[in-house]
């Protein structure tokens, strides 16, 4: 049954169980099914739907959501724990994770758990339901789940489910946001499933208590193979992007880069301390610091460009144009220095087109920000000798996409964020590893010119 055709009850919502555990919250997602079933059948069947049988698009979230520990295991060479044989509402007292709040038989069940669910590997935190209103140990997330009836006509029944999440402070918060923004299509999915599964299980109940005859239940049986197709794509389209969560971007977001370098403190992190994404990229130059920081020093539109797809660059109108030479001209820069990334007159200008010289330290580090106290982001350069003849070349860019002020989504933080992962992350990566390795190219040709080319 699909929840968001369903009409709720038009009477005065009753207080409910779950407003006594958890009656405040950051999120809240909420699930209607009309079931043509009566209230005791309805709730049985909640209580008893097996979990495990939704279908092969939620087995596949599953398996995605087990990922993380699955290859750990497999890394590890240890043996993953035997799944389930099946996944009830009415077994949650017997887990370890999941506590059961509060019950009124035949009306509401309420469930919750305390853990960090953002991590790949979730860790839960043991609370009694007595501990579970007042909990409020910094760094977790309280989820509280309430599974209801009401009656809705004859021999029908409104069934609700509803998961209420607060965390404890502001950093749970923040990750729970940045978690919620992936997983909550997600688990609105799975809640729609879940009901659909419910609602399946009592009308079938019902028909059979009512000797309901087989033609109808042929009629369902054809209604649920008819999405047989979309759940298959939907299933690939699923899986396709768990690889990309959890494996594709974890590897171009620190391209290049030893586990050292993607954690350290580099210049320039100091001035964007609250930044809420960083990418970390880096390239080995058979060349002294010397012979590679005349090349960071005239990049910039209008200079020597960027040495990365100047070709795509100006098919946006951009008009960089990169250089296979140090031009003298070009090498005189100061801190508070322009370094364009697009032209004055850019249709889509903002004071991010051109950033200011934050910090030069020669043949050390370059640091560049947009203008202004409250800048997004911070695109340093980082130069370090490995021995006499060869360099480590690091990139790192700081950010915060919900501030920025390009394009026309500014005010809307969601949006910006959403826009920032699906394209801007995999964007600089393409454009920066090509950017690392054209002067890369160029700094070693540099090297072995002896002597060096005149400009």
């Amino acid at each position: 049954m699909d929840p968001s055709t369903n009409p709720a009850p038009s009477e005065a919502e009753p207080s409910m169980l779950v407003d006594r555990y958890l009656p405040e919250y950051d999120v809240t997602e909420v699930r209607h099914a009309v079931v043509d079933a009566d209230p005791e059948t309805t709730y049985e069947a909640m209580l008893t739907a097996d979990l495990l049988d939704l279908g092969p698009v939620v087995r596949a979230l599953g398996r995605l959501r087990d990922l993380p520990v699955a290859l750990s295991n497999l890394f590890r060479g240890t043996d993953p724990e035997a799944p389930p044989d099946q996944l009830r509402f009415a077994d949650v007292p017997e887990t370890d994770e999941w506590t059961l709040l509060d019950e009124t038989p035949g009306e509401e069940f309420v469930f919750g758990a305390v853990g960090k669910f953002w991590r790949p590997s979730i860790e839960w935190r043991q609370v009694d339901p007595g501990e579970f209103v007042t909990f409020d140990e910094p760094g977790y997330a309280k989820l509280a789940i309430s599974l209801s009836v009401r009656p809705f006509g004859e021999n029908r029944t409104v069934l609700s489910y509803e998961a209420r999440t607060a965390t404890t402070d502001a950093r749970a918060s923040r990750n729970f946001g940045l978690y919620w923004g992936v997983i909550g299509p997600f688990a609105g999915y799975l809640m729609s499933r879940a009901l659909d599964r419910v609602a399946t299980d009592a009308e079938t109940q019902a028909r059979q208590v009512h000797e309901t005859t087989a033609s109808s239940v042929e009629t369902g049986e054809r209604t649920r193979s008819s999405w047989t197709r979309g759940r298959i794509a939907a299933t690939a389209v699923l899986v396709l992007a768990g690889m990309y969560h959890f494996l594709v971007r974890p590897w171009h977001r620190r391209w290049g880069a030893t586990d050292e370098e993607a954690r350290k403190s580099l210049s320039g992190d100091d001035l964007l301390a609250g930044a809420t994404r960083q990418v970390t990229h880096a390239v080995e130059i058979d060349a002294p610091p010397g012979e590679v920081w005349p090349w960071l020093v005239q990049m910039g539109q209008g200079r020597g460009g960027f040495y990365s797809y100047d070709w795509l660059e100006n098919a946006i109108g951009a008009d960089i144009h990169n250089v296979e030479r140090i031009v003298p001209e070009y090498q005189d820069l100061e801190e508070g220095d322009v370094v364009r990334l697009a032209p004055p007159d850019y249709p889509l200008s903002s004071p991010e087109s051109a950033p200011e010289v934050a910090r030069l330290d020669p043949q050390r580090a370059l640091v560049l920000r947009p203008p202004g106290e409250s800048s997004a982001w911070t695109w340093a350069f980082v130069l370090e000798p490995v021995g006499d003849n060869t360099t480590r070349l690091l990139a790192r860019m700081r950010s915060k996409p919900a501030e920025s002020s390009i394009g026309p989504l500014v005010g809307r933080p969601r949006l910006l964020g959403a826009v920032d992962y699906l394209f801007w992350e995999p964007a600089h990566f393409v454009m920066e590893r090509k950017m690392l390795r054209g002067i890369k190219r160029r700094a070693e040709r540099e090297a072995t010119t002896e002597p060096r080319s005149a400009a």
